[in-house]
């Protein structure tokens, strides 16, 4: 009888650091390559196991991103742009004459996506590039804005992730990015809200303020500092600096 129930504690133990690793905290203790698995695997479900709401979405992300620029037609990055959210809101904001670059290591998430954006008739406002966070393309203070959503604590290395955000960011650019607040089922890879004004502060961001948005996750938005001419619309080949 003991043997049995040892037997059974233990193999509750393996599910539970199984569901722990592949499934609570998406393969991120596991390193990149099986996170990058674990999105294309869950790629065509994952709209339907997030559930966004396109209301709240232009309520909490493009309405406050457009109020905040000083004119409607920026350049745009969205680091890990996962099925395309953040361009399709912005995208479908009437206001919005800009351009969104949306980039994504996972090659079966920008599938979903410009599946997605082609259906909403947005094609000509985006280009989606299949590529990881950690060395950006693009030359220093290329955008007027710069995203990315729910995805920093799932990035091998997200402090000097956040760099390269925020070098591609021009002074006075606008960065909205994402902070998770509920911790527990990820230890050593959250920062609490002191410790990411301080990695955003480093980085030259300003102005920095924390918004309550899901039940997951805040909205952090900044500014980079110091001021430079508005940059508009471009296509990706004119400000990309490597292959």
């Amino acid at each position: 009888m003991t043997n049995v129930v040892i037997g059974l504690v233990v193999i509750a133990l393996v599910i539970a650091i199984f569901w722990w690793l592949f499934i609570a905290s998406e393969g991120v203790y596991l390193g990149p390559r099986v996170v990058r698995w674990l999105y294309d695997l869950y790629a065509t479900r994952y709209d339907n196991i997030k559930q966004n709401d396109p209301e709240q979405d232009h309520a909490y992300i493009a309405h406050p991103l457009m109020t905040r620029l000083t004119q409607p037609d920026p350049m745009v990055l969205d680091v890990a742009t996962g099925t395309g959210r953040l361009p399709l809101t912005l995208c479908s904001h009437s206001e919005f004459e800009g351009y969104v670059i949306g980039l994504d290591a996972s090659e079966g998430m920008l599938k979903v996506a410009e599946k997605t954006i082609l259906e909403s008739g947005c094609e000509d406002m985006v280009t989606l590039m299949h590529r990881s966070a950690e060395h950006l393309l693009f030359a220093d203070e290329s955008f007027d804005v710069v995203t990315c959503l729910e995805a920093l604590e799932f990035m091998p290395d997200p402090a000097s992730q956040l760099a390269e955000i925020c070098r591609v960011l021009r002074p006075g650019g606008l960065l909205l990015t994402t902070q998770r607040v509920r911790t527990r089922l990820y230890p050593g890879r959250i920062w609490d809200q002191a410790s990411f004004r301080s990695h955003l502060e480093v980085n030259g961001i300003e102005q920095v303020m924390f918004i309550e948005w899901q039940y997951d996750y805040t909205l952090v938005w900044g500014r980079k500092t110091g001021q430079s001419e508005w940059i508009g619309p471009q296509m990706p080949e004119d400000i990309i600096i490597q292959a």
